[in-house]
């Protein structure tokens, strides 16, 4: 175990039971973090309360209002001075030896700038999100369409890397921010961009890094739970376009808005394209 200090940083939004599981398995991990930072934002099912009453050892910051996931993030990472950042989703656990292993791996080479470990969910399958490429309108067609599980190995299934053994180690472009462990110094100061609400803010910070020569590695020997599917489903429907949006402002930035508003041409198409491929890959 190497002498740096990590910071934890977990964020909710009514998320109470999931999130006492996943500060319960930090507490639990082998590799000491220097401070549990969670940041609630404005929960109504008690949270905030069962922190306090639970993990007083935790610091908790309150906010007045759900101001996003980016910024509650932000909020976070501003009050820390760790040299590494770990990011942690509310709906997710870890293992007693995962930040053992994820710093390992980001120590063994001075260039590596973030790790993520393998996402499994509820029923044991791999989250092929947790290591993607660069978003596309391809790419996002055929993840919202469902139809890059027809043909993992054609243009539909490279952004998902649908071809590819996600339980394998690699260097990737994208990794995702339901679990991130990250050297401050590549940061450069910033963590998430403030007006990204949900979603996206993820792949702006992996592209961020990489562009600034930093290697980003997916460690396919770890894995933690996460849950996901937490929100109702009306809360859902709220989530789907917040991740239209996000994307919409991630493609116009990266490679314009001409661009970008193709993307939201496809997503009405895609839509209910994938609906009818879901149940067809139920059956």
């Amino acid at each position: 175990m190497s002498n740096l200090a990590i910071d934890a940083i977990v964020v909710s939004f009514n998320t109470k039971d999931l999130l006492r599981a996943c500060i319960a398995s930090l507490v639990a991990s082998r590799r000491v973090v220097n401070r549990i930072i969670v940041v609630d934002n404005a929960s109504s099912d008690g949270s905030a309360e069962m922190v306090r009453a639970e993990f007083p050892a935790v610091e908790l910051i309150e906010m007045p209002s759900n101001v996003g996931f980016a910024r509650a993030n932000n909020e976070a990472f501003e009050r820390s001075d760790a040299d590494l950042i770990f990011l942690l989703n509310s709906d997710a656990e870890i293992e007693p030896d995962t930040l053992d292993a994820m710093e390992g791996e980001l120590l063994s080479d001075d260039r590596i700038g973030m790790v993520g470990p393998v996402l499994v969910g509820n029923d044991g399958r791999v989250q092929y999100e947790g290591a993607r490429r660069d978003p596309t309108i391809s790419g996002e067609f055929g993840n919202i369409s469902h139809l890059n599980w027809r043909r993992p190995d054609g243009i539909f299934g490279r952004y998902l890397m649908n071809d590819w053994d996600h339980r394998s180690t690699r260097d990737v472009e994208v990794l995702s921010g339901a679990c991130m462990l990250i050297r401050r110094e590549a940061l450069g100061g910033v963590l998430f961009r403030d007006d990204f609400f949900m979603y996206g803010e993820d792949i702006e910070v992996c592209q961020r890094l990489r562009r600034a020569g930093w290697r980003l590695r997916y460690l396919g020997s770890t894995e933690i739970l996460h849950h996901g599917g937490a929100a109702s489903r009306k809360a859902r429907t709220r989530m789907r376009f917040a991740g239209v949006v996000s994307m919409a402002q991630l493609l116009g930035r990266s490679r314009g808005w001409l661009y970008a508003l193709g993307y939201l041409a496809i997503v009405p198409v895609a839509w209910p394209l994938g609906a009818i491929v879901k149940r067809e890959r139920q059956t």
